[in-house]
């Protein structure tokens, strides 16, 4: 059996298609993503930022169909939860689309992205670890013991949020007073924070989400090898926001061309983001997963698909 998950966040639509085996093995056929830029302004989502998440939602559900999927689960996360049109938009994207869209709360997209990241075979080594999922509106932050999540916790602390809150100019640049700024809040932000992911001693730092994608991009592309380091140092974390901070989206994308120039605004953000949590609990790298909330989803539908059939 094969199935599609859509996960609609604040800063891409992605679709993933995977195969259910006989013994709900999962098998990744393919991932889409698509820029769709979802910002709630104090009046929910803009007319036209609707009819583009439509566009490329359809986009995506049909791909999916030609990928011969059989079950479809739709899910938004951050940007829908704070938009006071987001109920709206997942209606429209059902009557239009045909598509039932389910909005996340922060502990069930916590939940997820930790049962994809337990999925991934170069993580099987580690029992004891906490995981960040840096996404655009929001951040999600877990703590793992024995292979088993024993905290959650989402933050306002993506890279598009921190971008509007404190570099809300179409230059999109961040001075120093400004990253100081920022890094003063996230710093309140992670210390307000009653969860005990935060509060608990971090045995080892594991990410997933756009920004840490991107950033093992570059660094693989500038290092000259094909297969990129999973271990992000925070050196270079700090020594990439060092070199973007001041650059406008364009020149970030020419001088590090595997960075999307619609990523390129944010990115800064993001880095920003991943350094200050990093310094937070106390930890020199990250280990990147490609494993996500998506894989997480498509998990869950596997292990629902098993249950029918003994059902049966």
């Amino acid at each position: 059996m094969r199935i599609a998950v859509f996960d609609l966040g604040s800063n891409t639509t992605k679709m993933l298609l995977a195969e259910v085996g006989e013994d709900s093995g999962l098998r990744v056929i393919g991932e889409e993503s698509r820029p769709c830029r979802l910002t709630p302004g104090t009046d929910g989502f803009s007319g036209p930022a609707m009819e583009k998440c439509l566009q490329v939602t359809g986009e995506l559900l049909a791909l999916a169909k030609d990928g011969s999927a059989q079950k479809m689960k739709a899910v938004a996360t951050e940007s829908f939860r704070r938009a006071s049109n987001g109920s709206e938009l997942a209606s429209l994207i059902n009557d239009k689309l045909g598509l039932s869209l389910s909005i996340l709360s922060g502990e069930e997209e916590a939940e997820a992205v930790a049962t994809g990241l337990l999925s991934d075979p170069a993580l099987l080594g580690l029992r004891d670890f906490h995981a960040i999922d840096l996404g655009g509106g929001s951040m999600e932050v877990i703590a793992v013991r024995h292979r088993s999540v024993v905290s959650v916790e989402s933050l306002p602390a993506g890279a598009v949020a921190l971008s509007k809150r404190f570099c809300p100019s179409s230059a999109f640049e961040w001075p120093e007073l400004i990253r100081r700024e920022a890094k003063d809040y996230l710093s309140s932000l992670f210390a307000d924070s009653v969860s005990p992911a935060l509060a608990s001693p971090c045995p080892c730092l594991v990410g997933a989400g756009g920004t840490l994608v991107f950033l093992r991009r570059i660094l693989a592309a500038e290092a000259g090898d094909d297969e990129a380091e999973s271990r992000l140092p925070l050196t270079e974390v700090d020594r990439l926001l060092d070199s973007m901070a001041m650059m406008k989206p364009e020149a970030r994308s020419e001088a590090y061309p595997v960075l999307p120039v619609e990523r390129a605004d944010v990115f800064p953000a993001g880095l920003l983001v991943l350094s200050e949590i990093m310094r937070c609990l106390g930890r020199p790298e990250i280990i990147h997963s490609y494993r996500n909330l998506r894989h997480g989803l498509a998990r869950e539908m596997a292990n629902q698909a098993e249950g029918e059939l003994d059902r049966d």
